[in-house]
């Protein structure tokens, strides 16, 4: 829900001997609050059943180190990320209105799902974790509104934004049939582009000439494996029930590859033992893997869409975008190897 402002009444009483010192002690420690509030207030997490969290806004260009980088490597700064050779999929020269005063004021209602990983679950505490998560806090931040969040089921999230119950989800929402006319899309922030996984040093290739009759892992009745079936024919496709499964035929030897969703293999991509790593290219195809990663909102609602357009091209001239990404995700799932 919109969070309201807390009015707070300093009752000072009129009569009964109250010495100025303590009067002004008193105002002085009401002013001190004031202020904290007003600096604390940059973002509130909501989750379901529980209370309001109040996080602090942290300085405008945060120091950080890149999961790829090494350890002896300076940090990285926003600034920095902005001029790196990121591949990303905002376009920041797009000329998109300044969002109203209104909007801005009015802030985001925001929703997620708990059990999306690694863009959006609950970790051992119960808490919301996962880039989604973060992206929201950056998003709130580079605008300066205030924003709640707050985990709701996968499935109730359509009818919550049709409702007006909530402004936007980042929850992993994609287009649909069912969806059209009650739900649209911001522009893409992440492609989820589909991708083999192999041993390290096997030497496998993933030229489809190289992998005819060759076994490779996929989900069965998943459009990875539709994928397949259009563009590697000659592939011989070993069917499984979860990626757990298909980790173990690789292991074994049994089949030379895995094929699957990118961000879906980092999981297995970066376990310790360091024995996995991706292979060739990333294949990008919206009939099959979607459009990409977008905030999902009421359709109609062009003055929300033009919000969230505007802060993710902020975010992105400012390096912040790929900052985030590179923060939450171990392996570079867009390079090729």
């Amino acid at each position: 829900m919109r969070t309201g402002g807390v009015a707070t009444q300093d009752r000072l009483s009129q009569g009964g001997g109250l010495s100025w010192t303590f009067f002004l002690a008193m105002l002085s420690a009401f002013c001190l609050f004031l202020l904290a509030v007003t600096d604390g207030l940059a973002q509130t997490l909501t989750e379901e059943g529980q209370s309001e969290v109040v996080v602090e806004q942290p300085t405008n260009v945060e120091a950080t180190r890149s999961p790829r980088s090494g350890e002896g490597d300076e940090p990285v700064t926003s600034e920095d990320w902005a001029k790196a050779d990121f591949y990303g999929f905002i376009d920041i020269h797009q000329r998109l209105r300044q969002p109203s005063e209104t909007v801005m004021d009015n802030g985001l209602r925001l929703l997620t799902a708990p059990d999306f990983p690694p863009f959006n679950y609950r970790n051992k505490a119960g808490a919301p974790v996962g880039y989604h998560v973060e992206l929201a806090r950056a998003f709130c931040e580079q605008l300066n509104i205030a924003c709640t969040m707050k985990v709701v089921p996968f499935d109730a999230i359509p009818d919550l934004l049709a409702s007006d119950e909530a402004d936007a989800a980042l929850a992993g929402l994609v287009r649909h049939p069912e969806l059209q006319g009650r739900v649209t899309f911001s522009n893409v922030f992440l492609k989820r582009p589909g991708r083999f996984l192999h041993l390290k040093d096997d030497g496998v290739s993933t030229d489809k000439d190289a992998l005819q009759g060759k076994p490779v892992a996929v989900i069965g009745g998943s459009a990875h494996e539709a994928f397949l079936r259009a563009y590697f024919d000659g592939v011989n496709r070993v069917p499984v029930n979860d990626l757990h499964a298909a980790r173990e035929l690789l292991e074994e030897g049994k089949v030379v590859a895995i094929f699957g969703d990118a961000f879906q293999l980092l999981h297995i991509a970066t376990q310790r033992n360091g024995i996995f790593s991706f292979a060739g290219e990333p294949y990008y195809d919206d009939h099959f893997f979607g459009d990409g990663m977008a905030f999902a909102y009421k359709a109609g609602r062009t003055d929300i869409g033009n919000l969230l357009n505007f802060g993710l091209q902020k975010l992105a001239q400012s390096g912040r975008l790929a900052e985030l990404y590179a923060r939450h995700f171990a392996f570079d799932v867009y390079a090729s190897y």
